[in-house]
């Protein structure tokens, strides 16, 4: 009874080690079949991360086995990135698409050392060095304050649809800039190397900046975002970069200069004006002497003077001293 027993024993032991090693060698077989790799891998939705960056957050790569790759595993660790709000994960035998979901950057600044972005929900998140290279979508924002930037963000996400990742890439950089009627405005430099100025609660403008480049003329110009009126002011940017006293200063020159230039030109009218009523008199004098001579009077006695006195010359001409008497002799009145 007791081999019996003990044969048994064996038999199941042998079936179960068979279903391990049948179990192995089709997990084996499966491994490192070809068929059992991800052949098509696709990425939607990323704007700031590239696909291959994206695969690489999901740890998805050409070598993932598809049954291996659960897509719940895959979805987690997408969200596990913080800079993506949320992700959904597709498979179809050997093909995978994700498509996720990133949240919108209003730019990055350097702290302590580091590098975050800020986004539009006002998140602070600290940007791996390895996708570094990704500040070129987002501006630099340079010595803002936690407030300033709490303001800027807030306003971000008061017009989500005006002011775009597509406005925000337009931007080379972002610094606070103080004018005499606002201590907290910004000042942009333009990846087209213009330079705008603006309160916070003008930012909504920028969603109109490419349309009134159309308009513009000249490079490098200065612009000044007033949302009160809807009108984007174009302005010299010497001036902009000028101090309180130096703007003073501008002010009271422009206003002499405007002065000199009104009393020239009221001096040159009144020239002009005198100039025009001399030419008047001038042409009215001749036109009174005119009745005398085209009425046709005779000239005087005195006017007829002068032909008399030259036939008395030609008289006078015309007497010759005689060789032979000594006598003169008038041809013309045969006289001696």
């Amino acid at each position: 009874m007791r081999r019996k027993r003990k044969f048994k024993l064996s038999l199941k032991l042998t079936y179960v080690l068979s279903a391990i090693v049948m179990a192995l060698a089709t997990f084996l077989i499966y491994y490192y079949s070809f068929d059992a790799r991800m052949k098509v891998m696709a990425c939607t939705g990323n704007y700031y991360y590239s696909d291959s960056q994206i695969f690489d957050i999901a740890k998805v790569n050409s070598a993932s086995r598809s049954l291996l790759t659960p897509s719940f595993l895959v979805e987690r660790n997408l969200r596990a990135d913080p800079l993506i709000e949320s992700a959904k994960v597709t498979k179809n035998k050997d093909r995978i698409l994700l498509d996720v979901k990133e949240k919108t950057v209003i730019g990055y600044f350097v702290k302590n050392g580091k590098n975050y972005v800020l986004t539009n929900e006002g998140e602070t998140i600290e940007l791996d060095q390895k996708y570094l290279k990704n500040i070129i979508h987002f501006p630099l924002m340079s010595d803002f304050t936690d407030q300033q930037l709490e303001n800027i963000w807030k306003e971000f996400a008061k017009y989500p649809k005006l002011l775009t990742r597509g406005v925000v890439e337009k931007i080379a950089e972002m610094v606070p800039y103080a004018s005499s009627y606002d201590a907290n405005m910004i000042k942009m430099t333009m990846q087209d190397g213009n330079v705008v100025y603006t309160s916070v609660a003008d930012l909504m403008m920028m969603s109109r900046y490419e349309d009134m480049l159309s308009q513009l003329r000249g490079q490098s110009v200065c612009l000044v975002l007033d949302a009160q009126n809807s009108t984007i002011n174009k302005l010299d940017c010497a001036y902009l970069n000028m101090s309180l006293e130096e703007r003073e200063a501008k002010r009271k020159e422009e206003a002499e200069r405007k002065k000199q230039e009104e009393e020239e030109r009221k001096r040159a009218e009144a020239e002009k004006k005198a100039q025009e009523e001399a030419e008047k008199k001038a042409q009215s004098e001749p036109g009174e002497q005119q009745p005398s001579e085209d009425n046709g009077e005779q000239p005087s006695e005195d006017s007829a003077q002068p032909p008399e006195e030259a036939d008395v010359e030609e008289e006078t001409e015309d007497w010759v001293l005689m060789p032979d008497s000594g006598m003169l002799y008038s041809a013309s009145q045969n006289l001696y």
